[in-house]
């Protein structure tokens, strides 16, 4: 009796992470997800070239990185300070590789989203 509960809660779980799994592959539908999504990957895309910055660099970029999440999450998210965050952030990362275009991104999802 116990081997067959096992084997269910097993297949039940399998078919749950199957689910989960497909769930997060699927595009963005809706703007918003969209922006999240570019969020995601600005976010890893800065911590694989973080090393490569210097410090007071680095502290300023995550700070900046840090306030657009925080405004993003806002109730009500303001279109001029999510811009003015994702300039300085810009500004901070120009020489890095890979991020301006992450940063492209993620301004044309927040234009998207927030017009």
């Amino acid at each position: 009796m116990a081997k067959e509960k096992f084997e269910l809660v097993f297949l039940g779980g399998g078919a749950v992470l199957n689910l989960i799994t497909n769930r997060l592959r699927l595009a963005p539908v809706t703007p918003r997800e969209e922006v999240g999504g570019a969020m995601h990957a600005l976010g890893r895309a800065f911590e694989e070239r973080r090393g490569m910055m210097e410090q007071p660099t680095q502290a300023a970029a995550g700070a900046e990185l840090a306030a657009i999440g925080s405004e993003l999450c806002a109730t009500v998210p303001s279109r001029d300070v999510v811009d003015a965050h994702i300039d300085a952030f810009e500004h901070l990362v120009s020489g890095a590789e890979e991020l301006p275009e992450a940063v492209d991104r993620l301004r044309e999802a927040v234009g998207a989203w927030l017009d």
